[in-house]
């Protein structure tokens, strides 16, 4: 099979996980269940938006949004569609896989500066995939100098001071790609019980803290 062909055949693998959960029943969920999907893009339109921004979407997600669906009621509150008005992705992401951005591994001057600076590119190069709530988002890179950064997709949780870290498989160690990601969102929602959740953070791999005494985590007591 071509990358193409291997694409189709995975995305019908997880679409018919998903579809098998229909009759699942939650007393903890959000969006609508079971998922309901919008039309998938015409290959004109997802063109026209790499076309304008200068970009090329990671093959997985393109090949998904153009045959499957271009949005849906799921994962969490939904699969964000790909055309949004506060986008920045024609510029890079500015992190790597081993370069993040932690607050707990910042100093207080620098989540300082950080927050002081209006102009910091902290959503450049992503795209919204879903949000859990509160601020806490799964977001595909789709710009970055790096190709092992590119199509990855990353935790994103300003609002409660966690920062913008890669999710990682936890069997495989590998970093998830967009159908990775919503392979494991359908494997994990096929095993919960009524009363069950999950959140992406679980799938968060950080790197070692820095050797700074100063940082937040060491100061507050949450990291040796």
């Amino acid at each position: 099979m071509n990358a193409l062909e291997q694409y189709d055949a995975r995305i019908s693998r997880i679409m018919a996980k998903i579809e098998a959960m229909r009759d699942k029943e939650f007393q903890i969920c959000v969006g609508t269940w079971p998922p309901q999907w919008k039309p998938p893009l015409t290959e004109e339109e997802a063109a026209a938006f790499e076309a304008e921004k200068g970009i090329r979407l990671p093959e997985d997600y393109r090949r998904f949004i153009t045959t499957v669906a271009s949005s849906g009621s799921q994962p969490f509150y939904g699969l964000e569609p790909l055309i949004q008005k506060d986008c920045e992705v024609d510029h890079p992401f500015p992190y790597t896989m081993d370069h993040i951005l932690y607050f707990l591994y910042m100093t207080e001057e620098e989540m300082d500066a950080y927050y002081d600076d209006e102009d910091a590119p902290f959503a450049a190069g992503l795209l919204p995939l879903c949000t859990e709530g509160d601020g806490m988002d799964s977001v595909l890179v789709v710009n970055s100098d790096d190709p092992d950064t590119y199509g990855t997709v990353w935790y994103f949780d300003l609002a409660n001071d966690f920062g913008i870290a890669p999710m990682y498989d936890p069997n495989t160690g590998r970093p998830f790609h967009f159908l990775d990601w919503l392979e494991y969102w359908a494997d994990r929602t096929a095993g919960l019980g009524p009363q069950d959740y999950f959140q992406f953070m679980e799938t968060v791999k950080l790197p070692p803290p820095p050797d700074d005494p100063n940082i937040m985590g060491r100061k507050m007591g949450w990291i040796n």
